[in-house]
């Protein structure tokens, strides 16, 4: 690396950062990427929804969006769920071919991509790669869930789910329909299972990687997958600390993707607040305008995002994060779930407290009873 000055740096060659940059014509952009290429290592699912596919489409290639799904199952210890869409209601994304689309993007732009080049925070202005100094006028930090800049920069505490995923060939699997799975091996999160074609990717997370993979396997003895059939395993981390409630650091420095994280506390997926602010980023960046970005931020994220974490943090806490599926299946029965509903958690909260006064009886007596059940358990076992 022999230049030390550039107008835009950004940290993370993944979906957050490429987004960026791929949007940026008139400031040069250097990204630094700490693996060989992109799509590396896999962790994602890649399950969106309809809002979130058709940007993906329109704006990358509609390539990307390789598997759709018009079905979602929820099974739980004492019941199962079932919702039927007359149009797609997810997604799934061929992650490695949306970075590399990305990739090739960015660099017909100009910009420069520099693999095996990790870059680590030095000063304010400045990052340290492959032991020079670089200079730079904005700096975006992509640089995933275990961020080095946030855990240096902002210095919190960093608390994350671990999750396992494994790749198989498998069939008589109906190939519109999503599972989600409960157990109370994994109380604080849950376990999926997504048929792609003639494969299948079943998928777990929780905070022991042991348990993870005790349901993981699970699932696949259940499915009668055998050994011989895996032939891929991947894992990543889940973000359950915070979202950071101003995401631009003094006027240079500006945190984007699961650095942040912009995530849905829920389910962990990250691609749709990605894929809302990147263009909003790029633009006030390339205008040397990122002051405005936290007004934006806050707008379209940060307050959503907080009700949704509260939510989530509350089904925990009463180990019931089984109990939206209700929820769902309630204002699914009246007609008032649409399809664009699950790119946005936040809707369906505000629907579940009042979306008519029939539900807001039947959330209210299942509430208590939930409650009531939770105090009568801890009760009896003291």
């Amino acid at each position: 690396m022999r230049r030390t000055r550039a107008d835009i740096v950004i940290v993370g060659a993944g979906p957050a950062g490429l987004s960026v940059a791929s949007r940026i014509r008139n400031s040069e952009v250097v990204v630094f990427e700490e693996h060989s290429r992109v799509g590396l290592p896999k962790h994602c699912a890649g399950i969106v929804g309809l809002t979130t596919a058709r940007i993906i489409a329109g704006e990358v290639s509609p390539r990307v969006i390789d598997h759709r799904y018009n079905r979602v199952c929820f099974v739980t210890p004492s019941y199962r769920v079932d919702l039927v869409f007359k149009q797609h209601v997810a997604f799934h994304v061929n992650r490695p071919l949306l970075e590399e689309i990305l990739a090739s993007k960015v660099e017909a732009l100009g910009h420069r991509i520099v693999y095996n080049s990790r870059a680590t925070p030095h000063t304010l202005r400045q990052v340290l790669v492959r032991g020079e100094v670089l200079k730079y006028t904005y700096l975006v930090v992509a640089d995933g869930a275990y961020s080095v800049f946030r855990k240096k920069l902002v210095n919190d505490e960093l608390r994350f789910l671990v999750g396992l995923q494994i790749r198989a060939r498998a069939r008589n699997l109906d190939g519109k329909t999503l599972y989600v799975i409960y157990t109370s091996a994994i109380p604080e999160f849950f376990a999926w299972i997504i048929p792609l074609g003639d494969e299948v990717l079943i998928g777990a997370a929780s905070r022991s990687f042991l348990n993870t993979q005790k349901v993981v396997y699970s699932v696949q003895k259940y499915l009668n997958i055998p050994v011989s059939s895996v032939y891929e395993k991947f894992g990543g981390l889940i973000p359950l600390h915070c979202s950071l409630r101003n995401p631009v650091l003094g006027k240079h420095i500006v945190f984007h993707g699961d650095s942040v994280p912009l995530t849905k506390p829920y389910t962990g997926g990250g691609l749709h607040y990605i894929f809302v602010l990147s263009p909003l980023l790029a633009r006030l960046l390339e205008s040397a305008r990122l002051e405005e970005y936290s007004a934006l931020y806050n707008r379209l994220f940060y307050f959503k995002n907080s009700i949704e974490r509260v939510s989530v943090s509350f089904l925990r806490k009463i180990n019931q994060y089984s109990l939206p599926t209700k929820f769902v299946y309630w204002l699914w029965s009246l007609g008032l779930v649409r399809e664009s509903d699950f790119d946005s958690h936040y809707e369906l909260v505000l629907k579940s407290i009042g979306g008519t006064p029939l539900l807001a009886v039947r959330v209210s007596l299942s509430f208590l009873k939930t409650l009531y059940n939770t105090i009568s358990q801890r009760v009896n076992s003291t």
